[in-house]
C-alpha cells in the first residue's frame, strides 16, 4: 500500500484472503481481503472485498455501521430480489436489522463501512 500521485494505491491481487468469520461475527465460510481501514475527523471506515461461498446464507443481523455493497461477481438474493455484478446496496446503522441474504452461486463484493466508532461485528437479529 502506498500513495502514488497523491492517491492511495494497492494491488489487491497481492492481498491474501483471510477468514472473515471472527472479524465479521458471521458463520464460517466467509472470507475477506482488508484493503484499507482508517479514520478522519468525521468517522472511522473500512474498505474490503468479501467473498461468500455457494450456498452461504448470511443470517438476519444488525450492526452499528452504515455500509455500501457493490457486487463484483456472483449473485446476492435480498428479500426476493436477485442482485448480480454491477448492482449496489446501501444500508445498515444501529437498529436497522437486515437479511437474511442468500448466495446460492456464491458472491464476491466490494464493501465500505462507516461509523463514528467502527465495529465490524454483525449481531444476529432473530
Amino acid at each position: 500500500m502506498e500513495y502514488i500521485g497523491g492517491f492511495f494505491a494497492v494491488n489487491t491481487d497481492a492481498l491474501e484472503w483471510e477468514d472473515g468469520s471472527a472479524i465479521l461475527g458471521l458463520p464460517e465460510g466467509v472470507e475477506i481481503k482488508a484493503i484499507r481501514e482508517g479514520y478522519d475527523e468525521v468517522s472511522e471506515r473500512t474498505e474490503r472485498f468479501v467473498r461468500f461461498p455457494p450456498g452461504y446464507v448470511e443470517p438476519r443481523h444488525e450492526h452499528d455501521h452504515y455500509h455500501c455493497i457493490y457486487i463484483l461477481e456472483g449473485e446476492m438474493h435480498v428479500d426476493g430480489k436477485v442482485l448480480k455484478a454491477g448492482d449496489y446496496i446501501y444500508g445498515g446503522g444501529a437498529g436497522n436489522a437486515h437479511g437474511p441474504y442468500e448466495y446460492p452461486v456464491g458472491v464476491t463484493v466490494f464493501t465500505c463501512g462507516r461509523a463514528k466508532k467502527m465495529n465490524s461485528l454483525h449481531r444476529r437479529a432473530d
